[in-house]
C-alpha cells in the first residue's frame, strides 16, 4: 500500500475512533467533557503524528462537524463550528511544528497548541461572535463561553499528554 493510501486509511480510522468517543459522550453526557474532550484531542494529535499535518488538520476539521451532526455538540452551537475547526487546527499545527525537536518538542507543541487553542476559542466565544453578529441567542452565548473556557485548555492538555504517551509507546515498539 502506498503512503497516501495508508495515511487515508489511518486518518479515516482516527476519525472513526473520534466519532465513537463522541457517541459515547452523547450516550453518557455526565462524562462528556471529562472523557470525550481529552480522547478526541488525543486522536487529533495522533492523526497528525502518524499520518502527517494535512491529515491531522482534516481530522481536526471534521470532528466538530460530526460532533454537531451526532448531537454531541448542541445544535445551537452550529454557527460556532468553524471556530472549533480553526481551534483544532491551531492545536495540531503547533504540535506538528515542535514535534521534531528532540527532548521536549512534543510537550512544547502540546502546551503551546493547547494555550493558543484555548485563547482562540475563548476570544471567539466572548468577543468574535458579537463582532461578527452571528445571531447566537444570549443564553446560548453564555453556555458557549463556558464550554469554550478553561475546560478547553484542560482537555487539550490531557489529550495531548495521552497522545504523547501513546506516541512514545509506538516509537519504542518501532511502529512509527
Amino acid at each position: 500500500m502506498n503512503k497516501n493510501s495508508r495515511n487515508l486509511v489511518l486518518s479515516s480510522l482516527f476519525l472513526a475512533i473520534a466519532i465513537v468517543f463522541q457517541f459515547i459522550g452523547r450516550v453518557l453526557p455526565q462524562i462528556s467533557q471529562i472523557f470525550v474532550g481529552p480522547a478526541v484531542n488525543a486522536v487529533l494529535i495522533l492523526s497528525a503524528a502518524i499520518c502527517g499535518l494535512g491529515w491531522g488538520v482534516s481530522v481536526g476539521c471534521l470532528t466538530p462537524l460530526l460532533a454537531w451532526l451526532l448531537g454531541q455538540l448542541p445544535a445551537a452551537f452550529g454557527p460556532f463550528i468553524p471556530f472549533i475547526m480553526i481551534g483544532n487546527s491551531i492545536f495540531i499545527i503547533m504540535f506538528y511544528l515542535f514535534k521534531s525537536y528532540e527532548k521536549w518538542g512534543n510537550a512544547v507543541g502540546i502546551v503551546s497548541g493547547a494555550l493558543l487553542k484555548f485563547l482562540f476559542l475563548y476570544i471567539s466565544a466572548t468577543k468574535l461572535i458579537n463582532i461578527l453578529s452571528l445571531g447566537i441567542n444570549p443564553k446560548v452565548a453564555q453556555k458557549l463561553t463556558v464550554a469554550m473556557g478553561s475546560i478547553q485548555l484542560m482537555t487539550a492538555l490531557a489529550g495531548g499528554a495521552l497522545a504523547i504517551i501513546i506516541i512514545n509507546l509506538l516509537k519504542r515498539r518501532k511502529q512509527i
